[in-house]
């Protein structure tokens, strides 16, 4: 029984062998190989040609990422001048810093990113813990009519258009969609629209209620607090202290036109904005910095 077990297993061993030698391919290898090379054809193609998704992110990091400059510290808001609008009484707790506002921002998102790389009608807005000066966080304040107001003072209880300071093509500007399928029962949102119509229109408003109606058509100064108010709907530009969303640069607040109030109907932090503008630098900073003295990070910001 032994030797009958052993031959049936030689048998079935010899069955089994390896017929061909290691260099054959077995399969469809040339199919596969085929397939393998018309992969490489194409990511070189969409490398020499700047498609792949590495490449439009970068090339989004830098349409949108680059560095502006802001209008000077002046006695008035002027229309056409570079301002940043900063949600300075929010508190940030979702960062792993202390920020002391967030900062109304243009997004591409990840929808987006394999068609257009800088803003385009239709991208969202959010607010961002990071304060640095760049395309996604500086604005224009623009007039309403086709006449050109540039350098000219911006006054309470006024209609303007906030243009965001860089596109693709046409101007973009802030606009408050109407409620949709997607938005019904939720708050109003903001996006950009290179077409400057009634929803794009916002007024400037003294944060107290009590001096808003003596303050309107008066000039102001930045960095001061003041309600951003829709005119279509009679909203103000709030940010989203509970809704935070992942982007391409972290983590941010949702922006919507909706108008919080307390107790006492008055208008909380998430309508308060500022205009910020390019802060006059304090040289005896620097010296006493140079000197050696420790000097807080935040005083020259």
């Amino acid at each position: 029984m032994t030797s009958k077990q052993e031959r049936e297993e030689r048998e079935e061993v010899y069955q089994n062998r390896i017929i061909y030698s290691l260099p054959v391919h077995l399969g469809l290898w040339n199919e596969e190989l085929a397939l393998r090379d018309e992969k490489t054809i194409i990511a070189a193609y969409k490398r020499d040609h700047c498609q792949l998704l590495i490449q439009k992110t970068r090339k989004m990091f830098r349409n949108v990422l680059k560095p502006t400059v802001l209008a000077i510290e002046a006695p008035y808001v002027l229309y056409g001048q570079n301002y940043q609008l900063k949600a300075c009484d929010v508190t940030v707790s979702n960062t792993n810093k202390e920020s002391s506002g967030l900062n109304l921002s243009g997004v591409i998102n990840e929808r987006d990113i394999d068609v257009v790389q800088h803003f385009i009608h239709g991208c969202s807005l959010s607010a961002s813990p990071v304060g640095v000066p760049c395309v996604r966080n500086t604005f224009r304040v623009m007039g309403c009519k086709a006449d050109d107001k540039d350098g000219q003072q911006v006054f309470y209880g006024q209609d303007v258009l906030l243009q965001i300071s860089e596109s693709s093509g046409r101007p973009l500007y802030l606009q408050c969609e109407n409620s949709t399928i997607d938005t019904f029962g939720g708050h109003l949102s903001v996006r950009l629209s290179q077409s400057p119509d009634i929803y794009c229109r916002f007024k400037f408003l003294h944060w107290n209620p009590q001096k808003r109606y003596e303050t309107i058509g008066t000039t102001f100064a930045p960095n001061t607090r003041v309600i951003i108010q829709h005119t279509a709907s009679g909203r103000n530009l709030s940010v989203e202290p509970s809704h935070w969303i992942p982007s391409f640069y972290g983590p941010e607040c949702m922006v919507s036109c909706h108008t919080y109030r307390d107790s006492h109907k008055m208008e909380t932090a998430e309508n308060f904005w500022k205009i910020i503008t390019r802060p006059i630098s304090d040289t005896a900073l620097y010296l006493r910095a140079a000197k050696g003295e420790d000097i807080p990070l935040e005083l020259f910001e």
